[in-house]
């Protein structure tokens, strides 16, 4: 059996699909039951509950031979970082009370640095700490920024025709399609082909800069769109104006200065696996009719 966390979410639901398909038995793991029913449908179990819950979380994996674990995003926390920090002492715990033998971490690029990468800091400490449970085969699938994260400029791409960020123009951004990390997730679980503390880079077909992206997301939509560069001062303030806590701002405008600096990219001499989707076919089948809603 195979638990799959953060199943109701884009990469968990691509890999418990995947699995579910391929006839493996499935446990998929959620904050709320009525985002599970498709899955359970499917043929899957559940398990729902909380994350930073480590009774829930060592529950969840007692009996799994495999499982597929991250940190899921809460904006809403009142401390983000102390909230990563529980949720992988939650997971790791369960993985090594459960004798799980083989585990994907959704990690992502730039987690070899061990601090002043915003959130990724959290996936960095939860790769250190699944390095320490003996006898464990563990996964790192190092993923690019996803392509899902353009859907936050939709607003004002409708209001003005403008998608704002704090790279330069020409910037390159190593992006990857949520669909292509869950079905390649579930390939990896599928077969439980590896062993040992691992780390796989996983990246869409290309980089691709602000000045490109602005223009394939026009053409998807049939407007011109047009690339503003921001600071990350206006950056933050935008964010709190939103309602974000301030101490989830401060980690995600961290994220973005380093990102700016080069730190997020892939570790030199690890592995690289490139996913299939490209950002036209993001573009064309996921931001055009989120755009046309």
């Amino acid at each position: 059996m195979i638990t799959v966390f953060g199943a109701s979410g884009n990469t968990g639901g691509a890999a418990a699909a995947h699995l579910l398909k391929k006839g493996r038995k499935v446990r998929v793991v959620g904050r709320r039951p009525e985002k599970l029913a498709a899955l359970v449908k499917a043929g899957a179990e559940s398990a729902v509950g909380d994350l930073e819950d480590a009774r829930f979380a060592r529950a969840a994996l007692t009996g799994a031979e495999a499982a597929y674990v991250l940190i899921p995003p809460n904006l809403a926390t009142e401390d983000f970082r102390a909230y990563q920090k529980r949720v992988v002492a939650a997971l790791a715990s369960g993985i090594e009370a459960a004798g799980v033998r083989h585990v994907v971490l959704l990690s992502s690029i730039g987690a070899h640095h061990s601090s002043g990468t915003g959130p990724i800091v959290a996936v960095h400490d939860f790769e250190e700490r699944l390095k320490e449970i003996g006898g464990l085969n563990a996964l790192f699938l190092r993923a690019g920024f996803f392509m899902e994260n353009t859907l936050m400029g939709l607003g004002s791409i409708k209001a003005q025709g403008i998608y704002g960020g704090p790279m330069p123009a020409e910037a390159a951004v190593q992006m990857i399609a949520s669909a292509d990390i869950g079905a390649y997730a579930g390939g990896r679980l599928e077969r439980l082909d590896f062993s040992g503390k691992s780390v796989v880079h996983l990246l869409g077909p290309k980089a691709v800069s602000q000045t490109e992206l602005v223009g394939i997301l026009g053409q998807a939509v049939g407007k011109p769109i047009h690339y503003a560069q921001v600071s990350l001062d206006d950056v933050e303030k935008g964010m709190i104006q939103g309602g974000m806590r301030p101490a989830v701002v401060s980690v995600f405008v961290e994220m973005y200065r380093a990102a700016g600096q080069g730190l997020v990219a892939p570790e030199e001499g690890r592995p690289v696996e490139l996913a299939p989707t490209t950002f036209e076919t993001f573009a064309k089948n996921v931001f055009a009719p989120a755009y046309g809603k």
